[in-house]
């Protein structure tokens, strides 16, 4: 009998797909509670000032509402993801940073009363200076955001010589590039509903990240653990915007515990583009050593984060850079600096690709550069320095396994490289290493699962993976069936409650699959060995003689000779007493790096991509054509193809958004774009034939060879973009978005000085 996979690879629909296509999936905003309230939260309207006094005495006299609270009614513990650089309290007490910034909430009877009740809330300011810039940020005189000054992180890495790479080097490229803020858009506001019942917390919370959030939300409020529940609601988009504990999961819980209620907070739309993280915006100045023949010899990045008024994810996120500023090709001599910024501006979090985009929209705009310079193909010159399997990275991070090489050729082949069908096309092509099974900087990249075999045959799973919409549910069902031997159908996962499921210390980072995929294997591979010991008995055979497929278990050489798993279940329970199940984990080594200079080993493995792009531009009016994109991956092998190409889709159309349209536009600290008429994403009629290759380089560390692919299909659509638009035009863009006012003026400009 063929013993090939039978579930691993197949395009099957997900387990979600019926209740969410239906209208019957349930998400935060449709959860109903006896006796619940409503939140609200007074957000301050100046960007920097000192609270002198707040009255509230109107606002708890008017009907309906059932309390009112301040800095005064909270712990008053600072938080953020990082604890020993917490500088933000749920309700300011002395000063407020940013528009918007919590000062009171309230909770009432129903929306309106608890709008009506925010506005009887009188707070008296004194508006101190304010600072909105980085480098003004960095200047002696400069308004002090924070008792410690305005750098809210410095950091510097190297490895190898770069001094002696440049002198090497036969051309030496220095370019800056401007990267901006931008909304995460998500169709569901975020919001969270809590209920503080006798000693204990319940919450329900759209968020990424429910067993962090628990411990983190306990550590806010000053409490045990063990008191607190977080249950996960589904998901309406997530792209990191719910990765990190949000003041209002703190504020809800305190107004439940003091009304005994249930309390629910939700954003509104306004409040989603004015209050929630951002992408953070990046100043990047890149230096590049080439040889002659095109060989990369040294690379010097500087980089400036706008933080923002707190710390989130800014620190992580610089981290990533740091690290992911030279993965993509064969480079030994590195060094990095990094600042990150206090501005009186909405602070930034995690994004999808965590500062990926960023400093990868430099590299591959440069890289073209560099091919430009020495009359070399775009595409030979990536070829020629990318990584292999079995290399080294400067970090000395070995390479378990590289398809970046069948990406460039897959890409390139697609878009018709190098042929042009009209004179005014470019072609634009740009590589993406991203982590492709968690990162180890964060301390932990670890999760458990739980597998039992039911009387009847089914399955229960268990999980600690967060199903964020990403299709985590389906790729660990057909995970565990192929490893146990059952059919998907039979499989039940259950996710996304800390009192139920197994902790997890954060399913994000294109790890979900590679980290909790591994747990899964482990724990089915720990059931079937049990399941096996039974069968034997009952077959008259040694274990090892054993295979399971499609719920059944058979003998090797004997094909006639099998038995229902169901049936040997039932034995095992009703007639030896003992039930079947399995426990798996995932541990990976952590690496850190004993001088804080170095980068140490911090990545598993890595996914690779490259998008490329054919475009026209309208001399006349700077518009853009997208024509079409093509985005190879590195994936090691797709789970669920149709989930896998929708991922990378679905990124397509976030790069195009992040590269041609999206900005936020803030100006004194007010986001003035917060709404969807002002802030510009890319319609379906925006987009142009998008195409998906996966390149199925399985890895020996993944699960059946499975690396994340959630993020990578976002980081390389700007620069291809750029690039495409330099050789449609000869006009090169170093500031995102390309928009059609930017790229108009810069025609105009290039026409200018020609006539000159």
């Amino acid at each position: 009998m063929n013993i090939s996979l039978s579930y691993i690879g197949k395009r099957l629909p997900r387990a979600d797909a019926l209740e969410k296509a239906t209208g019957e999936a349930l998400f935060l905003s449709d959860l109903k509670f006896p006796g619940m309230l409503y939140g609200k939260i007074l957000r301050s309207p100046l960007p920097h000032a000192r609270i002198i006094r707040i009255e509230t005495v109107q606002a708890k006299r008017l009907p309906g509402v059932r309390a009112v609270i301040t800095a005064e009614d909270t712990p008053g513990i600072k938080f953020s993801s990082v604890r020993e650089l917490a500088d933000k309290l749920p309700l300011e007490r002395e000063k407020v940073r940013f528009i918007g910034d919590e000062v009171a909430a309230v909770a009432a009877v129903d929306q309106e009363i608890a709008e009506e009740a925010l506005a009887l809330i009188h707070v008296d300011y004194e508006e101190l200076p304010a600072v909105f810039d980085p480098f003004e940020a960095l200047k002696e005189g400069a308004p002090r955001i924070h008792e410690n000054g305005n750098t809210a992180l410095r950091m510097e890495k190297r490895t190898g010589d770069t001094e002696k790479g440049f002198q090497e080097s036969s051309l030496i490229l220095e370019n800056e590039y401007w990267t901006q803020p931008t909304a995460h858009c998500c169709l569901e506001p975020r919001g969270c509903v809590a209920h503080w019942k006798s000693d204990s917390l319940t919450v329900w919370s759209a968020t990424q990240i429910p067993h962090v959030l628990k411990f983190d939300l306990a550590y806010a409020l000053g409490i045990s653990s063990r008191k607190v529940r977080v249950i996960q609601a589904l998901m309406g988009g997530g792209f990191g915007s719910r990765l990190c504990l949000d003041p209002k999961e703190i504020i809800a819980s305190i107004l439940s515990k003091k009304i005994g209620a249930p309390v629910r907070i939700l954003n509104t739309r306004e409040e989603e583009f004015k209050i929630s993280r951002i992408r953070y915006p990046f100043f990047i100045r890149l230096k590049t050593g080439v040889k002659s023949d095109g060989t990369l010899s040294a690379r010097e990045a500087k980089v400036v984060v706008d933080n923002g008024a707190y710390h989130e994810k800014g620190a992580a996120v610089l981290t990533n850079v740091a690290l992911t500023c030279a993965i993509h090709y064969r480079i030994r001599n590195v060094r990095f600096e990094g600042l990150l910024v206090y501005t009186n501006h909405v602070y930034g979090g995690a994004f999808r690709g965590f500062g990926n985009p960023q400093i990868t929209f430099a590299i591959e705009s440069q890289m073209d550069e560099i091919a430009s310079r020495l009359k070399i193909d775009p595409v030979e010159l990536r070829f020629r320095n990318a990584n292999e399997a079995g290399d080294r990275l400067f970090t000395e991070t070995n390479i378990p396994s590289c398809g970046l090489k069948a990406c460039i050729e897959k890409a390139a082949h697609a878009i018709g490289w190098p042929h042009k069908i009209h004179e005014d096309e470019g072609l634009g092509i740009a590589c993406v290493a991203h982590p492709g099974g968690g990162h180890r900087f964060y301390k932990f990249n670890a999760a458990e699962a739980h597998v039992e075999i039911m009387p009847g045959g089914e399955v229960n799973l268990y999980s600690g993976a967060s199903e964020i919409g990403q299709g985590a549910n389906q790729s660990l069902i057909q995970i565990c069936a192929e490893e146990l031997g059952v059919r998907p159908d039979q499989v039940k996962i259950i996710l996304s409650d800390t009192d139920l499921t197994p902790y997890d210390l954060g399913a994000f980072a294109s790890r979900t699959t590679f980290v909790h995929g591994n747990a899964v294997v482990a724990a089915a591979r720990d059931a079937k060995q049990r399941l096996f010991e039974f069968a034997a008995d009952q077959l008259e055979v040694d274990p090892s003689d054993l295979f399971a497929r499609e719920g059944k278990i058979f003998v090797r050489g004997t094909p006639g000779k099998s038995i229902d798993i169901s049936q040997v279940v039932q034995v095992a329970y009703f007639q030896k007493g003992t039930p079947i199940s399995g426990y798996g984990h995932f541990v990976d080594r952590l690496s850190f790096p004993k001088d804080p200079l170095d980068y140490g080993d911090m990545f598993p493995t890595f996914s690779y991509g490259a998008h490329a792009v054919r475009l026209r531009v309208d001399r006349e009016t700077g518009r853009i054509h997208l024509l079409k994109i093509v985005a190879a991956h590195d994936l090691g092998k797709a789970i669920n193809p149709v989930m896998a190409e929708g991922q990378i889709l679905g990124a397509l159309a976030q790069g195009i958004g992040f590269s041609i349209y999206e900005k936020l536009l803030i100006r004194e600290g007010n986001v003035w774009s917060d709404n969807f008429r002002d802030y510009v994403i890319p319609t379906a009629k925006d987009l142009p034939q998008m195409e998906t290759i996966l390149v199925e380089e399985e890895d020996p560390l993944g699960p059946f060879g499975a690396k994340g692919v959630g993020e990578p299909g976002l980081v390389a659509t700007a620069p291809a973009i750029a690039n495409a638009i330099y050789d449609a035009i000869g006009v090169r863009i170093f500031d995102l978005p390309m928009d059609q006012t930017k790229i108009f003026r810069a025609i105009r400009h290039q026409s200018q000085k020609k006539e000159d």
